[in-house]
């Protein structure tokens, strides 16, 4: 039983457990936070130091702009959903002054300082319209920062907000009129809150502002001086600050000015004494050292140029610091002092140096260029390079060279060589420069597009350093400046986004070494590190791994594993529409990735248990959920902005949009909790989910003090489970309840309940995996099971539908009557029928009327905004509310369980899951009509096309508008619902409707292969009979020709056969008339035609002989002897009234030894007179038997049965179409073997065996036989071609095939209808008794007779011929037909006698 605790209880709960989360949360935050990420506080402007250092040094490249903020679009659909981004705590904590984290790894972090002020902004684009050059820099010291264009420049303070403007600055004219940016230096001393500026252009004109912010002269007050003179076509490009009061400025081709500021005459400017070109005078250094032998020159070449000049380290001097300048080939090493004078300390061949050591290393020919130079703390000298393999064409990797610095010209040693691990664009490359705040041991490699981090080794003479990094940025927001900070910071200027901090943790990397360190940290976009065991073609093919790498990641599976979490965990937790950086990650896997799948389901896996380190612990349980959905929808979207999601298989994108789906589950579960808690209800149904979690714990071994919250944030995995767990305790605990009246209303809202549990985790769950499908690429055949498709949650929803209808019928039962009397009207399929079978849905009492509507105040009472925990009607109203939505959640797992069956091969399972489905469905639309949501039956049929109740629902729901509904459907679905329409019909027998449907072209096409296919699956159903009613419509004469003609020989009326075939012939008629004729009913013309007239002279035959038959009966009905003799083999044969003149004619036409010697014949014989009078069409061998049995028709006038054995020979001459050759050729036997025998050969042969017998009596004699007459119309009437319709004596005989034939076709469908007592073996005797009577004719000279009465009559054919010749001769034929025939008859002639022979 569950049990409601008290409110106070409640609430002291509440709040220790606030208490305790509170407490939990500050020591977990203080615990995950390193100590160089704190503090986040931007320093005070008291607290701000004296820059001593590198000043921020403008990159010289132009800024990328772009007015799309929003880079990417969002792919998110706007309204307010769960997953999307939201930067509200972002920008709560950039109010607050605390720095917004972009992104965090275990040893490095990226801040966003400040953003530009709008001032700055405009004034970057524009330069950037224009085309203008701009340099930019920071002074992190002095928390000040300038943006400068040739003309002006731009400084402002982003460290306090004391200080919010921006001051302007003129800068210098150039003399050349150049557009380059001059050289700014941020001069920072003592005073807080400001600083000076030091511009210098190319041309040499200097300005200097000695205070920004506090010169009494502001910013048109300054100093300036030009060293123009001095230059000699030189040109001033770089600057660097040896102390706040004294700058060196280096021109193009490596001549130094020493720059004092602190003169109290102004600026002074000095030449250093030997950074002339070395064609001017040398001095004594120079001197001494030609006369030493030293072959290299001290100055700068004429051919050579400035690479970078670098401020190096302190000397033993007062206020003196090192200066190194690099050129192409050279680095020089100067001594500048404000209170002495400048010494030249070294200079050597630097580029011989480093590629002769490069040369040793790599064992390639490499071509190494030099880009900038740095100098550490400790002395040593740090040069950035480039390197590229001669044979791999524009593939090029960055190189830090480390020498270690002397005070003389001894040549260094390289102690250090290492090759950075990150790739960058090769037009970048040339472009990047080389920093260390403070001389280390934090080292920064600045490119537009990256900055890579650097942490020097305890060591200088470590093989590799301790650490490597590489932030990417946007396109759009590339990087355009920087400046330094403390020893392991860079602030980085971007283009749109402002001024961000990068910061790294030296102390604990260099504490730890270069083993921990890459075991622990990785960069975040080495393309080297993401190699697979192949290399990569193009990339470390072409480089060869020395031995300083073997500490270094490989490119195992497990260590590409952690690259992919690393990066994966930066992008999914810090990647936003409006961050700078660039979390690119690459995958060189040519098909499937196994180290992307297992990394990627491990970050999935920690987001859902809530394990992960950047996920914080919060009090707000929906916030808390939120952030987790946002983070675990952000892994698909960073796999799908990579173009990475193809390399998953379906099986992990399953599985990870199910982390989602959970998540999005838990929130619907959690928010719909909260809204039933503030109704403050004490029914069990309030606390069904809370009091299930608690059972659900403990039936694993958990305990908690508040297990729904526990679980939903802990173990949300098992938000299914839960689900499944609380409905299969819903039985018992309703069954606990209905023991009372108050009981039975809690247990209707607990049914309730359990029912807008279910609705709410599943629809939360399949709105986000169908919102965002096109992301995980998901189709509908799944190999992987999904959660809300499990063979427990289908039944639980397939269920719960069951029981919310019954709680509907049970609600209007009791509180509304209308609802009520639908529901009991409705016939649902599925039930069961009168005759014990299940009513389907085509069925006529499944289509009720209810267009009749609901009274409108009933519908006005159920709108109420009632609680449905308080009023009746208001549960009503939910209950049929949520009929539709649990409708289509559970429709939804249907299909996705026969999908995931069926991919499975459980074919079985999965036939029985759809006739299940079927069902259901079809019940629960139909259902919907009952109560009322005829627009939601019609949507869901819609969606599920379910075609045939969506046909059912047009004539049943909406009746009104059937024909514009049914116009609509058949344009959105096609075919399918014009099949549903078409058998709607048929079932219906509305052979009007279904021809008249939609005049269209499309609708006629479609109703012809409806036809046509119903045809194939029941040849003598209706439909063959109104098929050629259409084709008529369509001009198809062909088709309906073939189709009458079919539905003739398949009809068992004569008349009406002949009426169908009559018809079938005026087709053929109108065929020919048509210009155009299809090639089907070509085709019909050419080879049915003929069938087609030989089929309806069969059937008026029938018709004749039917005719026949009833003159005869008519004719001899008043003889008294008939009369008689009738009766008597009436009672003897016990026929029936309706067959008395079947039989009545069989006697007439039979002698009675023909009845008693073959009665098995005599009784085929009266079956087929019985069906030709009553006007039922017959067999085509049936009609041959009925023309040759008979004995009896001597007496007959009708030239129709004088000719019966000629006609049998015609009609199986023209039945090849219907007769096999075997039945063609057993029945030809039997037609001239009864023809044989109808004569009395014995009687024959002994007169014409008697002495003295004339040629004439002969042929008198055979003349006056049946074998005269009909080998007469045989050849001379009908001319039936010899020999295929004759048979000779000899060949007569029944053959053993024949035999066979009869038992097993011929017979068998007639003897077992009607008649009695006649046997397969019976009527086999008797056609052996016909072969014993042949035998005696042939005995008696049948053979000879045979052949002389075939000669008598081709000698009348001839005469025949001879008198058509004669007319011809008279005019009665032009020439050519006189030809034609008498060819024809010498052909004839000429066939019959060999024959004869």
């Amino acid at each position: 039983m569950f049990s409601t605790p008290s409110l106070r209880v409640r609430r002291k709960q509440t709040e220790d457990n606030d208490a305790s989360q509170s407490e939990r949360k500050k020591q977990a935050t203080e615990s995950i936070r390193p100590a160089w990420l704190a503090p986040l506080q931007q320093p005070e402007a008291s607290q701000v130091k004296a820059f001593s250092g590198e000043d921020g040094r403008a990159l010289g490249f132009r800024s990328d702009f772009t007015n799309n903020d929003n880079r990417g679009g969002d792919l998110f659909a706007s309204g307010d959903t769960p997953e999307e981004r939201d930067d509200s705590e972002d920008e709560a904590a950039m109010d607050s002054g605390q720095l917004r984290v972009l992104l965090r790894g275990d040893s490095h972090a990226v801040f966003a300082v400040a953003s530009f002020p709008e001032q700055v902004s405009g004034f970057l684009k524009a330069a950037h319209i224009r085309g203008d050059p701009v340099s930019c820099g920071a002074s992190a010291g002095a928390q000040f920062a300038y943006a400068a264009s040739a003309s002006t420049c731009l400084v402002w303070a982003y460290g306090t907000e004391s200080y919010s403007s921006v001051y302007k600055l003129d800068m210098p004219p150039s003399a050349n009129g150049s557009r380059e940016a001059p050289v700014v230096s941020l001069i920072s001393d003592t005073t807080p809150g400001d600083v000076g500026v030091l511009a210098c252009n190319r041309s040499g004109q200097m300005r200097y502002w000695d205070r920004v912010v506090f010169g009494l002269g502001g910013t048109l007050q300054y100093l300036s001086v030009d060293i123009n003179p001095s230059l000699q076509n030189d040109s001033c490009i770089r600057a660097a600050q040896a102390y706040a009061d004294l700058v060196v400025v280096a021109t193009q081709r490596g001549k130094l000015f020493q720059v004092s500021l602190g003169d109290t005459a102004g600026i002074s400017v000095r030449t250093l004494s030997r950074s002339s070109s070395s064609t001017g005078a040398g001095g004594v250094l120079e001197r001494v050292s030609s006369f030493l032998g030293s072959s290299q020159p001290l100055g700068v070449s004429p051919s050579d140029s400035l690479i970078g000049i670098a401020a190096g380290a302190r000397t033993e001097m007062r206020q003196s610091r090192e200066i190194l300048m690099l050129t192409r080939t050279r680095l020089f090493k100067w001594v500048v002092s404000r209170s002495h004078a400048d010494r030249l300390l070294y200079s050597f061949d630097i580029f011989r140096v480093i590629s002769h050591a490069i040369s040793e290393r790599f064992g390639q020919d490499i071509d190494a260029t030099m880009l900038d130079v740095a100098a550490t703390s400790t002395g040593e000298v740090c040069i950035l390079l480039s390197m590229q393999v001669a044979s791999a064409g524009d593939q090029t990797r960055l190189a830090v060279a480390v020498f270690r610095s002397a005070n003389s010209s001894v040549e260094p040693s390289i102690v250090a060589l290492w090759s950075l691990e990150s790739t960058y664009d090769s037009s970048d490359i040339l472009l990047s420069c080389l920093v260390l705040p403070n001389g280390g041991p934090g080292l920064f490699v600045v490119l537009p597009s990256a900055v890579t981090a650097l942490a020097l080794p305890a060591t200088s003479s470590s093989d590799c350093p301790a650490f490597e990094t590489s932030v990417s940025f946007r396109n759009s927001d590339a990087v355009v400046g920087f400046g330094t900070g403390t020893d392991s910071s860079l602030e980085i200027i971007c283009s749109l986004s402002g001024i961000l901090r990068m910061a790294i943790d030296t102390d604990c990397l260099q504490s730890q070494g270069p083993d921990a360190v890459f075991s622990s940290g990785t960069p975040l976009n080495s393309h080297a590190a993401l190699s697979t065991d192949e290399d990569p073609v193009g990339i470390d093919s072409a480089w060869p791994k020395p031995a300083l790498q073997a500490s270094r990641p490989t490119g195992s599976p497990t260590s590409q594993t952690r690259l992919f979490i690393t990066q994966l965990e930066q992008a999914v937790f810090f990647d936003s529409p409006h961050s700078p950086l660039s979390f690119s990650i690459v995958s060189n896997s040519s098909g499937m990735d196994a180290a992307l799948q297992a990394a990627v389901m491990q970050v999935s896996r920690s987001i859902l248990d809530s394990s992960s380190r950047f996920i914080a612990v919060r009090l707000d349980t929906s916030a808390h959920l939120r952030e987790r959905l946002r983070r675990a929808h952000a892994i698909i979207r960073t796999l799908y902005t990579n173009g990475l999601v193809d390399k998953l298989d379906l099986d992990t994108r399953v599985n990870l949009s199910a982390t989602a789906e959970k998540l999005a589950a838990a929130i619907a579960l959690w928010s719909h909790q909260n809204d039933v808690w503030a109704r403050q209800h004490d029914s069990p149904a309030a606390q069904l989910l809370p009091n299930a979690a608690d059972a659900f714990f403990e039936s694993r071994g958990l305990r908690s003090r508040d297990a729904l919250r526990e679980l939903l944030q802990h173990h949300t995995r098992s938000v299914g489970d839960l689900v499944v767990f609380l409905h299969g305790r819903i039985p018992a605990l309703r069954r606990a309840l209905d023991v009372s009246e108050r009981g039975a209303h809690d247990s209707r809202l607990v049914a309730f309940e359990a029912s807008r549990i279910a609705v709410v985790a599943t629809l939360a769950a399949l709105r986000y995996r169908f919102r965002h499908s096109e992301l995980y690429a998901l189709d509908s055949n799944f190999s992987e099971e999904l959660w809300t498709a499990s063979a427990e949650m289908t039944d639980i929803l397939a269920e719960r539908l069951e029981n919310i209808y019954s709680l509907c019928r049970d609600l209007s039962s009791r509180h509304c009557a209308p609802i009520y009397e639908r529901m009991q009207l409705a016939v649902l399929p599925g039930d069961i029928g009168p005759d014990g079978a299940d009513i389907s849905i085509l069925d006529e009492a499944v289509c009720v009327d209810f267009n009749q509507s609901i009274p409108s105040d009933l519908v006005a009472n159920l709108a109420s905004n009632n609680d449905p925990y308080v009023s009746d009607m208001a549960l009503l109203r939910d209950c049929i509310n949520i009929v539709g939505p649990l409708a289509n959640l559970c429709f939804r797992s249907f299909l996705d369980r026969i999908a995931f069956t069926e991919t499975n091969s459980a074919l079985d399972a999965a036939a029985a899951l759809i006739h299940r489905y079927n069902t259901l469905r079809s019940r629960v639309l139909l259902g919907l009509v009952a109560l009322g949501r005829v627009h939601m039956a019609f949507r869901l049929s819609e969606e599920y096309r379910d075609l045939t109740t969506l046909v059912v629902l047009v004539f049943t729901a909406d009746t009104a508008n059937a024909a514009n509904h049914l116009g609509r459907y058949i344009d959105q679905f096609g075919s399918d619902f014009a099949k549903a329409l078409f058998a709607y019909y048929e079932r219906r027998q509305a052979w009007a409707s279904l021809l008249h449907t939609r005049d269209n072209a499309m609708m006629d096409q479609l109703l012809k292969e409806f036809i046509d296919a119903s045809e194939q699956e029941s040849s003598h159903g209706p439909m063959a009979q109104i098929g050629w009613i259409h084709d008529v419509k369509l001009c198809d004469f062909g088709g309906a020709a073939a189709k009458l003609a079919r539905a003739a020989r398949d009809s068992d009326d004569i008349s009406q056969a002949r009426t169908m075939l009559s018809l079938s012939k005026l087709s053929f008629v109108a065929l020919e008339g048509l210009d155009t004729v299809s090639a089907r009913s070509s085709e019909i013309k050419s080879s049915a035609y003929s069938r087609l007239e030989d089929t309806l002279e069969l059937f008026e035959l029938q018709d004749s002989m039917r005719r026949f038959i009833a003159e005869l009966i008519e004719s001899n009905q008043q003889k008294e002897d008939y009369s008689n003799s009738r009766a008597a083999e009436s009672t003897t044969k016990g026929d029936s009234e309706s067959g008395k003149d079947a039989y009545d004619a069989a006697l007439l036409t039979t002698t009675p030894e023909l009845r008693h010697s073959r009665p098995a014949f005599y009784t085929l014989y009266c079956d087929f007179l019985r069906r030709l009078l009553a006007g039922r069409v017959v067999s085509t061998e049936a009609m041959l038997d009925a023309l040759t049995f008979p004995d009896n028709m001597q007496g007959a006038k009708d030239h129709f049965i004088n000719e019966r054995y000629c006609l049998a020979v015609d009609i199986l001459s023209r039945s090849g179409s219907s007769l096999a050759k075997r039945a063609q050729a057993a029945a030809l036997r039997s037609i001239w073997r009864r023809v044989f025998i109808s004569d009395d050969w014995k009687a024959i042969h002994l007169r014409l065996s008697a002495s003295s017998v004339t040629d004439a009596a002969l042929r008198s004699e055979l003349a006056a036989t049946n074998l005269y007459r009909t080998l007469r119309q045989c050849l001379v009437s009908r001319e039936l071609p010899h020999p295929d319709c004759y048979v000779i004596p000899a060949d007569a005989w029944v053959a053993i095939d024949d035999f066979e034939y009869f038992a097993d076709s011929r017979y068998c469908l007639q003897l077992s209808d009607c008649l009695e007592g006649t046997t397969i073996d019976t009527i086999i005797n008797e056609y052996k008794l016909e072969e014993k009577y042949l035998s005696l004719a042939v005995d008696n000279g049948l053979a000879g007779y045979y052949e002389e009465t075939l000669r008598i009559v081709v000698e009348e054919a001839k005469n025949v011929y001879r008198q058509q010749e004669s007319r011809a001769d008279c005019g009665m034929g032009d020439d050519v037909q006189d030809k034609d025939t008498k060819n024809t008859k010498d052909e004839y002639e000429n066939d019959v006698d060999m024959d004869s022979e």
